[in-house]
């Protein structure tokens, strides 16, 4: 039984709230006898919202006392078996607790039921002996003298204190109230609250109880069996069910099947049907939309192309209006860079220019300084002369010295009236204007202005081999006649021969006497002829003197011959040419200064050409044309002119002269199928640029510039059949204006000032 049972083979699940899953705490049990804590039962029946509540264990309904959670009987049973777990648990533990007898924190041994509390080891045998505590002995325990397994709920309740009454705690109770639920009341109550109800001793009621517990447990246990055998009778009908479910479901899945196979043969079908439907309807659609795609690429192509050639051509209008806005520009640019260089070059050639003639003036002046003192000197003899005489008082001394004296006096006396008249001029130096038009650029005629045939040249079978033209117009030319005789003719831009002197050579010499020649200053030129006579020829007399260089200088080998000539007119240098790398250096009365040696990568010169300071050489045999200084007697090479590229053919360079702005024109020859064949390339001012390449006449050889009213023109001779060319030069100058309205600085196709 139950009250035999010892405390430890309980399921700890008998302890533990439902709701909350902890042991139970102030247990309330209801009438299904399920027990809950005080709390957590409050919550259950605060959640009803109706007047009734379900057990949350076996879901039986209960009405809510008036007074709630305190309406539900305590279970002091369960109280008591909790209380004794506790201290089963604390003397397990081995707590130190406060002893009730002697206030002490200890570690307890004993637990008295009716003072509630713990009692050490020597109160507690003071507790159990002592005559005052004789009622507390049968509810005291030592906790070491019961194990844990001995320990029944029957030894438990006869430890346990008789429960006190509900309404006054400190009374024992004697009665139990019948009316009020078997709860214990003391004998006050007989005679107030419980007055009246149906009370019963305890001892009574509880030997009652038992009987009718023992009766209800008989019929339970009939019930027991009763349940046990519809539990088999349960089991029996629910495997039948099992095997009957099984057969049915095995019958079912059997006609599933089949059913599912006949209609998964007509969803096969379908699927068939419809999948040769959609195929022809794709097909169909393919087709369609391949026509419709197929007429739309070729719209889009019309279109495309259409659209393609307007892009095209309002790319192309805009790239020409693009290129032409940057041509202007990047022309305007390279102009005002090319003005830049200029103005700088101008400057230097002014200070060099002012520099000489305050070297000139002077000079000038320290003539006439000496002159001014000689006067001052004859003047003093003169005067001191005359003075002697007169003070002398002889009259043979008068007759005889006066009139010497007189006549000396009258040229003394026109010298000193005559003056100095240039003398004014000497304070100052002539200086170029920079604030006039500056030339941007110079630019050949498309065609030639004229072309006239020089006067006896082709008749008489001349050759022409050099040309030179004078500050007042002639033209001259020279070159080689039959056996050792040469030419100088001076003729006018008509072709029209003014002058013309055949020269002999006098030596002999196997060269032909071909000759050049440069003009030097007023009419003078300055010629050459191979192989070393050099002279001077007067363009309105026709005069020429000659000698030879071998007789002016000690450096001239007997193989060697000249080749071309030049003249710095800033300096009064004449500069000639040889079949070597020598250049001889004279001045303007051919006296032999010093020579000049070309740089290595130049075989000889086959022409020169001064070029603001600097010397510009063709070197025909090695068929490039160059730059270099001749500051000293080693040429140093500065840049070399870039070659015409024309039909791939190796061009070589002949001729070269300048401006008076500065560009460069140098005529490039080459002989190709059997013909002769000329180009004319016109190179910036700094010859680092091909402006333009123009083919010329063949037989050309000779190239100059002629100045005209102003207007300079470049000109062309042929060797044989001596035909003149004459080409315009048009100069370009950029000048800046004012707009204003814009208040800006700008630049326009109008700013460009043509001369020709």
């Amino acid at each position: 039984m139950a009250s035999s049972s010892p405390l430890k083979d309980m399921e700890k699940n008998f302890f533990r709230c439902s709701v909350c899953l902890d042991q139970l705490k102030n247990p309330k049990l209801l009438p299904c006898l399920h027990r809950y804590c005080s709390d957590c039962l409050k919550v259950v029946i605060q959640i009803s919202d109706t007047e009734t509540f379900k057990c949350p264990m076996c879901n039986q309904h209960h009405a809510i006392p008036a007074n709630g959670v305190d309406g539900f009987k305590t279970d002091f049973h369960m109280k008591s078996m909790l209380e004794f777990i506790q201290l089963q648990n604390s003397f397990k533990e081995k707590e130190l607790k406060k002893c009730i007898s002697c206030s002490q924190k200890k570690t307890v041994t004993a637990y008295c039921f009716k003072c509630k509390n713990f009692l050490c080891d020597p109160c507690y045998h003071f507790h159990i002996k002592n005559p005052m505590f004789i009622d507390h002995q049968p509810h005291t325990l030592n906790l070491e003298s019961y194990e844990e397994q001995n320990l029944t709920l029957e030894k438990l309740a006869a430890l346990t204190e008789d429960p006190r009454c509900h309404l006054h705690v400190k009374q024992q109770a004697q009665l139990c109230c019948c009316t009020c639920g078997n709860v214990p009341v003391c004998v006050t109550c007989t005679y107030s609250k419980h007055k009246g109800h149906d009370l019963h001793d305890v001892t009574e009621l509880a030997k009652t109880e038992r009987e009718a517990l023992k009766f209800k447990m008989a019929t339970l246990n009939e019930f027991d069996r009763k349940a046990s055998d519809l539990r088999n009778k349960l089991q029996s009908t629910s495997r039948r069910l099992r095997d009957n479910v099984a057969s049915k479901s095995t019958q079912l899945t059997n006609q599933h099947k089949q059913q599912v196979n006949k209609i998964q043969y007509k969803i096969d079908e379908n699927t068939s049907e419809r999948e040769r439907g959609l195929k022809d309807i794709e097909t169909r659609r393919n087709c369609e939309i391949c026509q419709i795609r197929k007429k739309r690429e070729d719209e889009l192509c019309r279109v495309r192309e259409k659209y393609n050639a307007i892009i095209c051509d309002a790319g192309e209008i805009y790239d020409k209006e693009t290129n032409k806005l940057r041509a202007k520009y990047d022309e305007i640019e390279s102009a005002l860079s090319r003005m830049l260089e200029r103005l700088n070059n101008q400057v230097k050639g002014l200070h060099e220019t002012k520099v000489q003639q305050t070297i000139q003036n002077e000079t000038e002046l320290t003539k006439l300084s000496d002159y001014c003192e000689q006067i001052i000197k004859r003047y003093e003899n003169f005067r001191a002369t005359a003075t002697s005489i007169l003070a002398c008082n002889n009259e043979w001394t008068d007759a005889q010295c006066i009139p010497d004296i007189r006549r000396a006096c009258e040229p003394l006396t026109e010298e000193i009236d005559r003056g100095f008249p240039g003398l004014e001029s000497l304070s100052d130096v002539a200086m170029g204007d920079l604030t006039k038009v500056i030339v941007d650029d110079v630019r050949l005629t498309e065609l030639e202005e004229t072309v006239v045939d020089v006067e006896g040249i082709k008749a008489k079978g001349w050759r022409n081999t050099s040309m030179t033209s004078t500050s007042e117009g002639e033209i001259v030319i020279t070159g080689k006649l039959s056996g050792d005789r040469s030419h100088i003719t001076v003729i006018n831009k008509d072709g029209k021969t003014q002058i013309q002197k055949q020269v002999r050579r006098e030596k002999n010499c196997s060269e032909y006497p071909y000759r050049y020649c440069s003009y030097l200053s007023d009419a003078i030129v300055v010629t050459v002829c191979k192989a070393d006579e050099m002279g001077v020829f007067n363009v309105r007399s026709g005069s020429y003197e000659k000698k030879m260089i071998s007789d002016v200088t000690n450096s001239w080998p007997a193989d060697r011959c000249v080749t071309c000539i030049c003249t710095d007119r800033a300096t009064n240098r004449v500069i000639v040419g040889t079949n070597t790398r020598d250049l001889y250096v004279f001045d303007n009365q051919l006296n032999f200064s010093h020579i000049i040696k070309l740089p290595e990568e130049i075989n000889h010169s086959a022409d020169i050409a001064l070029h603001r300071g600097n010397l510009l050489v063709c070197d025909a045999e090695g068929m490039e044309a160059y730059a270099i200084s001749t500051e000293e007697s080693t040429a140093k090479l500065l840049y070399k002119f870039v070659k015409p590229r024309l039909d791939g053919i190796n061009w070589r360079p002949l001729r070269v002269c300048t401006d008076k702005n500065g560009f460069v024109y140098m005529l490039w020859t080459a002989f190709s199928s059997g013909l002769w064949r000329c180009l004319l390339l016109q190179y910036s001012e700094n010859g680092q640029q091909l402006l333009t390449t123009r083919i010329v006449d063949g037989n050309a050889r000779c190239l100059a510039t002629l100045e005209i009213g102003g207007n300079e023109k470049l000109l062309i001779t042929t060797v044989h059949s001596g035909k003149l060319y004459t080409y315009g030069l048009v100069v370009k100058s950029l000048i800046n204006y004012y707009d204003a309205t814009s208040k800006r600085s700008a630049t326009t196709d109008e700013n460009y000032l043509c001369v020709s």
